[in-house]
């Protein structure tokens, strides 16, 4: 494997200023991020997406794709050999496809080729058929009908007290993408001896390792996450995109696998910040002293859980914001939708 970071110790003290150990290597070009890596005798991997938020799969043949010359491998959900599903909190999100897509952009099935350009081609010349169903998008309508990751309710002091000046509003804010200048990269090389190693950008290193090592069937000693250069986050790396999907082709060709999404990918291959729709009610005295505070939170978490139940039980919590409030009534509410999946982005809830 090709990289050129190395570790530099800081000095420094009270009064003087530190080093950057990365620095250097940044701004000379030389700082080695997922998407710089290489190895010897590399495969290029890349991914077939639901073009619907919501189907079902009926026919999916990927025999045109392992015909065409310089294809070493096609992977979908009856390859993964372990655990099918992962998950920050509740492992709810299919490795691939389990028979319902569930949001646009689902992964379905991954290719290894000799270059980028083969594995594009392999990737659109799979053989596949969908039922288009209705997709539910609404968060109010997803709240109705009871699909709900999680309410966090907050009550506390007299809910009959009255303030001398109300304010009511109603605010909704629309999904945010993290968008980080490096989109989402990973080399994954097996080691001859059915384990794996993994160069990926991660903010939950350890995490990211436990969930992976189970889907792959293998002990937590066989599989090694190396962590590369971030190229920023923001949130959007707390959950998983390509770590097992890169890790299963490596181990099925015996040959170390990159894969690197462009932009189009990135979008629907991370979680986002949640889309909201909010009502607060603010009652103070005449001089400006809050009383009471009312509200009402809905966040659309997506097609999967991901961390929408700490990023709601946050926007729950954090009603009053900084003031002190002795009548406090909230209730926050986290929906599945066949949106994209939510979770965090800087500042969440």
């Amino acid at each position: 494997m090709t990289t050129t970071t190395t570790g530099t110790r800081v000095r420094g003290g009270i009064g003087e200023s530190i080093k950057r150990p990365d620095g250097i290597p940044k701004v000379t070009g030389n700082f080695a991020y997922a998407s710089d890596l290489t190895a010897e005798g590399m495969l290029w991997g890349a991914t077939l997406r639901s073009p619907f938020a919501h189907a079902r799969l009926v026919r999916l043949d990927i025999a045109p794709a392992l015909a065409i010359p310089g294809v070493q491998a096609v992977l979908t959900q009856e390859d993964v050999p372990g655990r099918k599903t992962f998950g920050q909190i509740v492992q709810d999100q299919p490795v691939f496809v389990d028979g319902e897509a569930r949001f646009w952009g689902e992964p379905v099935a991954v290719v290894a080729a000799d270059d980028p350009e083969t594995a594009r081609i392999a990737v659109a010349a799979i053989d596949i058929e969908w039922e288009e169903l209705e997709p539910l998008v609404d968060m109010e309508t997803a709240l109705e009908q009871g699909e709900l990751f999680r309410h966090a309710p907050v009550h506390r002091g007299d809910p009959d007290v009255k303030g001398e000046v109300v304010v009511e509003g109603y605010y909704e804010v629309g999904m945010q993408d993290q968008a980080p200048l490096g989109t989402e990269a990973g080399l994954a090389i097996p080691d001859g001896e059915g384990g794996v190693d993994l160069w990926v950008t991660s903010q939950w290193t350890h995490e990211d390792h436990s969930q992976i090592y189970r889907s792959l069937d293998l002990t937590a000693d066989q599989v090694r996450q190396h962590p590369t250069g971030i190229g920023g986050a923001f949130g959007a790396r707390e959950d998983m995109s390509l770590h097992i999907h890169v890790c299963l082709l490596a181990l099925r060709t015996g040959r170390p696998v990159k894969m690197v999404y462009n932009r189009e990918e990135s979008f629907p291959g991370h979680v986002h910040r949640h889309p909201a729709r909010m009502w607060y009610r603010h009652e103070a005295t005449a001089d400006g002293m809050l009383v009471k505070v009312e509200a009402k939170l809905i966040l659309d978490g997506g097609a999967y859980m991901a961390t929408t139940p700490a990023v709601v039980a946050n926007a729950a919590y954090f009603t009053v914001g900084p003031y002190k409030v002795d009548s406090v009534h909230a209730d926050g509410y986290g929906v599945r939708t066949n949106n994209p999946p939510a979770g965090a982005m800087r500042g969440f809830g």
